[in-house]
């Protein structure tokens, strides 16, 4: 289904090529075929080599699959847009002309299409809301309401057109129609109980829109009110028209039950706590209960806003129900100053709680690590090595020891010489029992000593007991190769290969021990590679109806419960439709085993030309795609980054010399070319990915200091990346894109 929409929307081709284009497409066309059908037929035929490709050829041959359809869909949008179509079409044809006409409507060729389904097709049943819609457009809405058999003077008896996408239209066209009671009609009968949730969340939506648009907002709250279950949108709107009835508080409680569900997306939280908050202000702050209070306080905290969640804090008049709800007022005071920079001040309200009796010894160690990190973001080092010290003392064996005490040997490591660093690092592995945490503080202690010049002391520090996890052999392996052993380098190698595959660790052994490349090691049941059957492969019509007449939410619904309900042929088309219409890693499979749809090859024909253009590798271009966005290419951060590669406007208005607006950066064309000009750029001045990864993730200037500091690229530069944030984006990215390489069978990128 989305094949076509992307095939019809690729980019307009020069006169030159169109004419060859042309001349290409008369060249091949079979005798007696329509030049329309030849080049869908062509167009079809070049998907099917791609979709083969896709789930079993190598990158190279994606590669070419990709060209060759990207050629064909060329072919197919030009006979569109110039070949005239038929005056009558045989009953051997009907079904790809069918297709043709939904492509028509699809790229908005409105009078094309309707002229296909009223003449040689004879407005197909299952094609009523297209034909209806493509009818509104040309003639009037009134016509298309006709073609539902919808008279907006009456009530709908003898409706030709009640699915969904019939009474979507029908409530369109109604709407540019202008007639209100037409429109809201159609919009309640989408509300029966058996509609699919998503008709059902947009009617009650739109329909309260209407509503308070109207000026009937008593009776849109209404509707949203009586709502067994809400979307965010709607419980968004609810809240404002709740408001706007004069009861604030109530609005904030229906958002502040949004703010503190970590299941809801950030931008949504976002919206939701900051609104809150706006109606919080002045007397209304005393209107929520203590425990709705301080979710929202901690809810602006979590999302970057503890200044508004101190004002808001300091507007409450309502005291403390009992002492421990004041001392858990304190707390969060001291944690909200911490997070909003106010260093000090964090520092003081700390101190004051910590000298308070009658404190349990781990509420106090919680106190002293807050303390600890607020004379550390002070740059005073050795009171906040006292306090991390004191929080350790305080909690003999919980999470806030290990905290305390990895922190403070992180601190150590930054600001002392190496063998001190080691020695303190050995003082925290003492008080760490969690075997990741002490995993790694045992790593960074080997380190200590290589960069303190004594080998043998960083292979003591790994040799003797302990967890034993991929990065403890790893570094072994390392150790070992410097000391000249290869065969314990080897051994140990491929040990950490064996653990953990495809970590950072596991992929650099696997490297520097020259073993083998096994896509599945790890995963003995996972799947690299499968066949495709194309006879079986057809999402159902009407995802494809629902998404031409714009009802695309539902569309997707529809994909989705195939994708996921469906047996695996009729599945792998929805997952296929999906993935065209930019949503991946849908499907009846287990993601860890299906390794092609856990790694999908996401927006090829935009990467391809990209990594061509800029000579980067695809798979590195992919393993930056699905950190930063998750290949959505809708994606918005907070600090303005858009799109597939999470540009920001100036950035991209820099690359393109020319200004780039929001919209356009949520284009995956131009956002990929322009990302991939970007980290051209970095690879001309690092050289090496991992740099140029790190430089993506938290700024040139920063990696510069870095390499200025170490200029050898190497796993060692990687481990002592200063932001722990960073260093995990690049052991991430550089995993990912070596595993993108393996399995797609591609050649290994520098």
């Amino acid at each position: 289904m989305a094949a076509m929409a992307a095939s019809l929307h690729a980019p307009s081709a020069h006169p030159a090529a169109a004419a060859a284009a042309a001349s290409a497409l008369r060249a091949t066309r079979p005798a007696g075929s329509h030049e329309i059908l030849a080049a869908r037929a062509a167009r079809d035929s070049a998907r099917a080599v791609w979709l083969r490709q896709r789930w079993s050829g190598s990158l190279q041959a994606l590669r070419i699959a990709q060209a060759g359809l990207d050629r064909a869909s060329e072919r197919y949008t030009l006979a569109l847009g110039q070949v005239l179509l038929p005056a009558r079409v045989p009953q051997r044809d009907r079904a790809a002309w069918t297709e043709v006409a939904m492509d028509l409507a699809g790229r908005g060729a409105w009078s094309k299409a309707l002229g296909l389904l009223r003449g040689p097709l004879d407005s197909p049943p299952s094609l009523l809301p297209v034909e209806a819609l493509a009818a509104g457009n040309v003639e009037s809405p009134g016509a298309g309401l006709s073609v539902l058999g919808w008279r907006p003077d009456r009530a709908p008896k003898g409706v030709r057109a009640t699915d969904e996408a019939g009474l979507y239209v029908a409530a369109a066209l109604s709407d540019s129609a202008g007639v209100a009671r037409s429109a809201r009609c159609a919009r309640w009968l989408l509300l029966e109980d058996r509609r699919a949730a998503t008709a059902r969340a947009w009617a009650r939506l739109s329909l309260a829109r209407s509503f308070s648009g109207a000026g009937e907002p008593l009776l849109a709250r209404e509707i949203l009110a009586r709502a067994s279950s809400r979307t965010n949108a709607e419980t968004l709107l609810l809240a404002d028209l709740t408001a706007a009835a004069g009861d604030t508080a109530a609005a904030a409680r229906l958002l502040a039950a949004i703010a503190v569900r970590a299941d809801v997306a950030t931008a949504d939280r976002y919206a939701a706590a900051k609104k809150a908050a706006g109606w919080l202000q002045g007397p209304a702050a005393d209107s929520l209960g203590e425990r709705e209070w301080m979710g929202l306080l901690r809810s602006l905290g979590d999302i970057g806003e503890a200044p508004l969640s101190l004002r808001l804090m300091d507007a409450r008049r309502r005291g403390a129900p009992e002492a421990a709800a004041a001392a858990e007022r304190e707390d969060l005071r001291a944690s909200l100053l911490y997070k909003a920079r106010r260093y000090e001040a964090a520092g003081t309200a700390y101190r004051t709680l910590l000298a308070r009796a009658r404190r349990p010894a781990a509420s106090r160690a919680d106190l002293a690590l807050g303390l600890a990190r607020s004379l550390r973001a002070q740059k005073l080092f050795n009171p906040s090595d006292s306090a991390f010290v004191l929080a350790t003392v305080l909690d003999s064996a919980g999470t806030t020891r290990e905290a305390a005490a990895w922190e403070r040997a992180r601190e150590w490591e930054d600001q002392k010489p190496p063998r001190d660093a080691a020695l303190i690092l050995q003082w925290a592995r003492a008080r760490i029992r969690t075997e990741p945490s002490a995993s790694t503080a045992r790593v960074h202690e080997a380190i200590s000593w290589i960069r303190a010049d004594s080998l043998a002391a960083a292979d003591s520090a790994l040799a003797g007991p302990g967890p034993e996890d991929a990065r403890v052999f790893f570094w072994r392996g390392w150790i070992a190769s410097a000391l000249g052993d290869s065969v314990k380098a080897r051994l140990s190698f491929r040990r950490a290969w064996e653990l953990d595959p495809w970590s950072y660790e596991g992929v650099r052994a696997r490297e520097l021990s020259g073993l083998p490349v096994e896509a599945a090691q790890g995963m003995p049941e996972a799947r690299v590679r499968h066949g495709v059957k194309p006879s079986s492969l057809s999402p159902p019509l009407q995802a494809r109806v629902l998404d031409v007449v714009g009802f695309r939410d539902l569309s997707l619904e529809t994909l989705r419960s195939c994708a996921t309900g469906e047996s695996e042929p009729r599945a792998n088309g929805c997952i296929d439709a999906l993935e065209e219409e930019g949503i991946f890693r849908v499907g009846r499979a287990d993601l860890n085993l299906d390794l092609r749809l856990r790694f999908p090859p996401a927006f090829a024909g935009p990467v391809f030309r990209a990594s061509e253009e800029e000579s980067l590798s695809a798979a590195f271009i992919w393993s930056i795609m699905r950190l930063e966005s998750g290949y959505n290419p809708g994606a918005r951060s907070r600090a303005g980054a858009l799109g597939l590669l999470q540009l920001i406007v100036p950035t991209a208005s820099r690359l393109a010399g020319r200004a780039v607006t929001e919209d356009a950066l949520l284009d995956p064309d131009l956002n990929v070319r322009l990302a991939a000009m970007y980290l051209r750029q970095l690879v001309r001045e690092f050289g090496d990915l991992r740099p140029v990864a790190a430089a993506y993730n938290s700024g040139e200037d920063a990696v510069r200091r870095w390499t200025a500091a170490r200029p050898r690229i190497d796993d060692l530069w990687v481990e002592l990346i200063p932001y722990w944030e960073t260093r995990g984006y690049v052991k991430q990215t550089y995993a990912a894109m070596r595993r993108y390489e393996a399995v797609y069978e591609a050649a290994l990128a520098r």
